[in-house]
């Protein structure tokens, strides 16, 4: 990844421009994008800032250490909190590390003045040549480890909970009725989608846009990405995408780009994750095992359907067990999905043939 692209590419967008963003607590500003995006309150307090630290720790340091003023980790931990506060540009990354206030430095681990006590961070030049000579994919895999830190203590949490519970217990409860907890609760498994996508607006005159390959979450957290060279394309990057993550128990979704044998072997034997893939035409003799099966004696097991704005969409599935001599790896079951989607007067169809690592135990087909 070019190092230029590091806070543009946490920010979701260009960080060129010069547009200010009102300075005010990260706290403050990450409670009021919370409903934007449906997630619960996040905790900020010492301990979870510093485990960013440290995470930000082992991220080498460009610069000379002689003059050295303020510590690596704390700036970056405070260009990743002005991001997520809103700030789009240097200036506006600036801006807000100056707008905040003692307990938020204290916290972002800012230098403290030995004179007189107060803590100050860097300027606005500081961080945007900081910014430009760091290693952006040894900040994209701090960043990530520290994600993948939090979704474990919170999956971790909810097993030892239980299911969330429902708006008529949480009722009972507030009316100082005791509520029976669930037992035999079983959380869900959580889901990786490796996907790549080309960052917008980041074409320059000299180069194209960078095309990213990224471990994203399926709430939508992306805990890895890697900048995919100009002459080869995301095959050979998902295997070193995935190798400093912790994905025991997980299930990983790809298009059908990756649905190749030797990444379901790297999932299953090194990684003791599952798989959920799709099978196109760029496997065709596994293709052709599957569209050969008689999916007419197959019963629907499963069947949603969704009107949203207009378009009406109908889904079925077909589950079976692998069949013997299928050749890929590591396959329990095969399904078909059947869409049908209505819309303005006209109606799509689209089947697509999958292979999982799941069992019938692990997966049913709803």
């Amino acid at each position: 990844m070019n190092p230029s692209d590091l806070v543009g590419v946490y920010a979701a967008g260009s960080l060129e421009g010069s547009t200010p963003v009102v300075s005010s607590s990260l706290i403050d500003q990450v409670r009021d994008h919370l409903p934007v995006v449906g997630s619960r309150p996040v905790v900020l307090g010492a301990g979870e800032q510093g485990c960013l630290l440290r995470c930000l720790a082992v991220v080498p340091d460009p610069r000379d250490p002689r003059g050295v003023r303020h510590e690596l980790a704390p700036m970056l931990a405070m260009a990743v909190a002005a991001v997520l506060s809103g700030a789009r540009s240097f200036y506006a990354v600036g801006q807000w590390v100056a707008g905040a206030g003692q307990k938020t430095l204290r916290t972002l681990g800012a230098r403290q003045d030995p004179v007189t006590g107060r803590y100050a961070g860097p300027d606005e030049a500081t961080l945007r040549r900081v910014c430009q000579d760091i290693d952006a994919d040894a900040v994209d895999l701090a960043v990530g480890r520290w994600l993948a830190g939090r979704l474990r203590r919170r999956a971790a949490a909810r097993a030892r909970v239980g299911r969330r519970p429902t708006r008529d217990a949480r009722r009972r409860k507030a009316a100082g009725q005791r509520r029976t907890r669930r037992r035999g609760y079983t959380p869900t498994r959580p889901g990786l989608a490796v996907d790549g996508k080309t960052v917008r607006g980041a074409r320059t005159g000299q180069s194209t846009a960078p095309h990213l390959l990224a471990a994203i979450t399926h709430d939508g957290i992306v805990l890895a990405q890697q900048q995919i060279t100009a002459k080869s394309n995301e095959i050979p990057a998902f295997q070193p995408l995935l190798t400093p993550l912790d994905m025991a128990g997980w299930v990983v979704t790809a298009d059908a780009l990756h649905t190749q044998r030797a990444h379901a072997r790297f999932l299953r034997e090194v990684k003791n994750a599952d798989f959920v893939l799709p099978v196109l035409e760029n496997q065709p003799g596994l293709f052709d095992q599957l569209d050969r099966l008689d999916w007419k004696q197959v019963p629907v097991n499963a069947r949603t359907e969704q009107r949203h704005r207009g378009r009406h969409e109908v889904r079925t599935i077909q589950v079976m067990p692998a069949p013997v001599g299928l050749r890929f790896p590591y396959v329990a079951q095969v399904f078909l999905i059947e869409r049908k989607t209505t819309r303005k007067g006209r109606t799509a169809y689209q089947a697509v043939l999958y292979v999982t690592s799941l069992t019938t135990q692990q997966a049913t087909p709803g």
